[in-house]
């Protein structure tokens, strides 16, 4: 069984997890990947910027509306509308 002692020597050099000055873990968040901007604009084309045909192919009382934005008969963007107002984009990449 492994007690405090053993398990802070297990975990000493992993990376992470810091220790404060008062001995309580620092448990700041880290992600995996980090990115070096949100900013996409030049790895994705925006579909607004195309004149795009709308088709709303889901509408039912209270469910969200689902719209396909296509170009030329190909899918560009789906958009759900959310019932709280929120919307949501997916872009279609092929």
């Amino acid at each position: 069984m492994l007690n405090k002692k053993n398990m802070q020597s297990y975990l000493s050099g992993r990376g992470g997890i810091k220790e404060n000055s008062n001995g309580s873990a620092n448990t700041q968040f880290r992600p995996f990947l980090q990115s070096k901007a949100t900013d996409q604009s030049d790895t994705v084309d925006d579909p607004s910027d195309k004149d795009l045909d709308s088709e709303v192919i889901y509408d039912e009382a209270n469910c969200p509306k689902v719209e396909v934005l296509s170009e030329d008969g190909i899918a560009q963007e789906i958009v759900i509308h959310l019932q709280d107002g929120r919307i949501l984009k997916i872009q279609c990449q092929y």
